[in-house]
């Protein structure tokens, strides 16, 4: 039999080629994956602001919260938006521990210099632009370059590349913003990291202590306390400070770990894209898995009468099978190679997309190690072995006598195993559909993914049967419009079902997933913008300009503007509470429950927004509202930004929480709790008849405030709708190299299945057929297998995207655009008829009767 899986290789080249293919795409595919979260976990931030420390100290930025009963009890952690610091008490216990030289304690905050010309400063690659107190400068260390320590309260020291960019000299005048206005300092110094003007992605302000301590807001307390030991090895005096502070969650960072309390920004930058990778890793494998199958299946159905023949002449199903599998190993054997050759570049290729869009950071770097190459190849192979044995099983099992007739016409589509099999994922599917109308919100959206994913299994296992069922009306109208080639092309696709659903499958795939891609994706930011335009009810919106925030003075100003008749600051923060049972982090905001009412439409169900001046009193979102089944007055536990565990009383519920949260508080209520009070926007709405006076009034307002950036309400729309698109862009990307895997996948299938006609093809031609009829029923046969999975694909992805409407909206009516879809359609068809163009040229291009002889 292993002879026998040799010849056939040579017998039926178009087979091994094309199941070569398909293992060397399904191993490219997930050693790239591999290699991506690999990259990703080994990455160490570039930039590290203690690095002539010894060890540094912190408390955990996470909350440990305890979830389960009874013996599943866990403890899990989920991170804060406001870290909890360490207090002076702490601090002194550190500085008293054996082998700690000294330590230096440093409380980071928000300071900008502004340039010459009156514009902001921003930080190098989009970085953070931050004040310390001068002692802080030796934990990297900063050395002056020029001039003085600042030691009075006006003085500052900036870092040299800050010095540069901003046109800034020693003794000259800097006006810098911090989150309690703009104020003017003098240049004491300039000071530089050792070998370089700056840290790669922040700006550093120095200021005296006292200063540094009023503007932090710290009181006493401490953000990082960096050691210096006095020889010890970083471990032993990290276990001794441990030991001294006896506090459950601490951290204690030494080596490569320092960078997260040095680069904060960059570390979480890393872990949200290495998170983006295991989604793709999972869809992928879920692809590869129906690519692999489906060519492997192909190709043995091809093969069916010779098998059949196997079969009369007394092969046994074991030998069959153990044929099929030889030859199914030895080609996918083959395709490992130059699958893991193009996996590296294609890492890179994604890689480097997401560093030129700012969704990954310089210090994300590929490393390619063995494991992601051992982990696809194993999969590959043991996935191409399964789908061998599977697709010869059916005709391997059949009794000899009745194989050749199975062969030549099979009673029956699919069998009940495939059947009950397919059953499982459509179900799961359409249960989930159901639970995410429930469920509500963004998680609702997330899960439409699987959703589709589910329903792609169930279509592809049932794809002969769905072409059974579609070939007909699809079939009959290929052959009104086509004529005699329309006919004799649905002749065909009637007669070869499972041939036609093979390639309608994968057609289906590439469908499916570029439609997931651009309808589900879109439908959250699309949403979110809808929602936003119905909510905003002001007329400006200030805005941060190459800043984190806008500090409170913008708010006051703003009230004080001609022609203002309401004025409310938004400012966003987190609230860790039970989504579905478990904790999860939701999106919360700040406001003023007076003022908000005015600039915003929130769609209130229930309740109003006045409650919120009461002390723990929250509004929440609907779609929260209807997970956790609440009602106006229920209570609920809950954890804010800095970890403090609270119960809030339900005194409202809003209808539209998209871009703003699900949470809202009174800023009076939540600012004890804020380490900064910087806003996120400040919305002001004109008295009537007053928009002009009120325009001219902001423009003014600049000149004060330079951080602060004017829009009326159609540039906010239209700046949210280029942030949320600039944001999405690594799922994009990702979603696309996933659709054009299955795009390659399907014209891979298409050729593979259209070179196999050879002799069918020589046939027509000795009846009469010319080149032009044979050529043209081959593209009509294709376009009715186009139709076919385009219904499919289109059907799977609508269901995704009603879902998501649902999800967001509580409704499941859904638009789909024309322009968008009709390319997607066309670009298949397009794909799919190029693919059949070159086999069919082929297989035209010898004599008819020279063919023949060897059937």
């Amino acid at each position: 039999m292993l002879r026998l899986a040799v010849t056939g290789i040579r017998q039926h080249r178009y087979g091994f080629v094309g199941a070569l293919c398909a293992a060397a795409m399904a191993a490219m595919l997930v050693a790239a994956c591999g290699i991506l979260v690999e990259s990703g976990l080994r990455a160490v931030p570039t930039a590290d602001r203690f690095g002539a420390t010894t060890a540094v100290v912190r408390l955990d930025p996470d909350v440990v919260i305890r979830t389960g009963s009874g013996q599943n009890v866990d403890n899990e952690s989920y991170p804060l938006d406001q870290p909890p610091r360490l207090t002076a008490a702490q601090v002194d216990k550190v500085r008293q521990v054996p082998g700690v030289a000294r330590v230096v304690t440093d409380t980071p905050f928000y300071a900008q210099a502004i340039a010459a010309d009156g514009t902001a400063q921003a930080a190098p690659d989009d970085g953070v632009t931050e004040g310390h107190a001068w002692q802080a400068a030796a934990l990297t260390p900063f050395t002056l370059a020029s001039g003085k320590a600042p030691g009075a309260a006006d003085e500052v020291v900036l870092d040299a590349g800050t010095a540069a960019r901003g046109h800034h000299e020693v003794g000259g005048q800097v006006r810098v913003v911090t989150a309690q206005g703009a104020a003017t300092y003098r240049v004491s110094g300039i000071a530089r990291p050792s070998g370089r003007d700056e840290l790669p992605d922040q700006s550093s302000l120095f200021f005296a202590s006292a200063t540094a301590e009023r503007l932090a807001g710290a009181k006493g307390a401490a953000a990082f306390a960096g050691v210096f030991g006095k020889g010890d090895s970083a471990d032993a005096v990290g276990q001794r400070v441990r030991e001294a502070l006896d506090v459950p969650r601490l951290d204690v960072l030494s080596g490569d770990e320092r960078a997260k309390a040095g680069a904060p920004g960059t570390t979480e930058q890393l872990a949200s894209t290495t998170l983006l990778f295991g989604p793709m890793a999972g869809i992928g494998g879920f692809l590869a898995v129906f690519v692999l199958g489906g060519t492997i299946a192909l190709g043995v159905l091809q093969r069916t009468q010779e098998i059949a023949l196997l079969r009369a002449v007394g092969a046994t199903s074991w030998q069959v099978r153990r044929m099929v599998a030889a030859e199914t190993l030895l080609a996918s054997a083959a395709g490992l190679l130059p699958g893991f050759l193009l996996s590296v570049p294609l890492s890179g290729l994604i890689l480097d997309r997401l560093r030129d869009r700012g969704t990954a950071p310089d210090a994300y770097q590929l490393i390619v190690g063995p494991l992601p190459f051992l982990l696809a190849g194993g999969a590959t192979l043991l996935l191409a072995l399964l789908a061998a044995l599977a697709a010869a099983g059916r005709i391997s099992r059949i009794r000899p006598a009745d194989a050749l007739q199975e062969a030549v016409s099979p009673r029956r589509p699919v069998t009940v195993t495939r059947v009950l099999l397919a059953l499982l994922p459509l179900g799961g599917g359409i249960a989930l559909f159901f639970a995410t109308q429930h469920i509500g919100g963004e998680v609702g959206v997330a899960f439409q993914y699987l959703i589709v994913l589910l329903l792609m299994g169930a279509a592809a296992l049932l794809g002969p049967l769905l072409a059974r069922i579609l070939e007909p009306p699809l079939g009959a109208l290929v052959s009104a419009v086509g004529g005699v080639t329309g006919w004799l092309a649905h002749a065909n696709s009637r007669f070869s079902v499972r041939r036609v659903a093979s390639m309608a499958s994968a057609l289906m795939l590439t469908v499916a997933m570029a439609c997931t891609v651009l309808l589900v994706t879109g439908s959250l930011n699309r949403i979110t913008a809808e929602q936003t335009d119905r909510r905003t009810q002001a007329d400006l919106v200030l805005l941060p300009q190459d800043s984190p925030g806008l500090p409170a003075d913008v708010a006051d100003a703003a009230r004080g503007l001609d022609g203002a008749a309401a004025v409310a600051a938004t400012r966003s923060t987190t609230v860790i509470s039970d989504v579905l049972g478990t904790p999860d982090v939701l999106g919360a905001q700040a406001l003023d429950p007076a003022a908000a009412g005015k600039v915003m439409d929130l769609g209130l169900r229930e309740g109003s927004l006045k409650s919120l001046a009461r002390d723990g009193t929250a509004a929440v979102s609907r779609t929260y509202a209807k997970q956790r089944g609440f009602d106006v007055g229920d209570r609920f536990e809950a954890w804010l930004g800095d970890g403090t565990r609270v119960k809030l009383t339900v005194g409202a519920v809003f209808d539209r929480p998209l871009g703003l949260g699900d949470i809202l508080l009174s800023e009076r209520y939540l600012g004890p709790h804020l380490h900064e009070n910087l806003n996120d926007s400040v919305l002001v709405r004109a008295a009537p008849g007053q928009g002009e006076k009120l325009r001219a009034a902001a423009a003014a307002l600049v000149k004060d405030h330079p951080t602060v950036e004017v829009t009326d309400v159609d540039e906010y729309a239209h700046g949210l709708r280029t942030s949320l698109a600039k944001n999405t862009t690594g799922t994009y990307l990702v979603l696309s190299v996933l659709v054009l895997f299955t795009a390659v996948s399907m014209i891979n299938g298409l050729l593979m299945g259209t070179a196999e006609r050879a002799k069918e093809v020589s046939l027509l031609r000795l009846l009469g057929a010319g080149r032009r009829h044979i050529t043209g029923m081959l593209y009509l046969e294709t376009l009715i297998a186009v139709l076919i999975g385009a219904a499919t694909g289109t059907a799977i992805a609508v269901t995704g995207l009603a879902g998501a409407n649902g999800a967001l909206t509580g409704s499941t009516d859904f638009s789909i655009p024309p322009l968008g879809y009709s390319l997607i359609i066309a670009g298949v068809a397009a794909l799919a008829l190029i693919s059949t163009a070159l086999p069919a040229a082929l297989a035209l291009r010898n004599r008819p009767d020279g063919v023949l002889p060897s059937v």
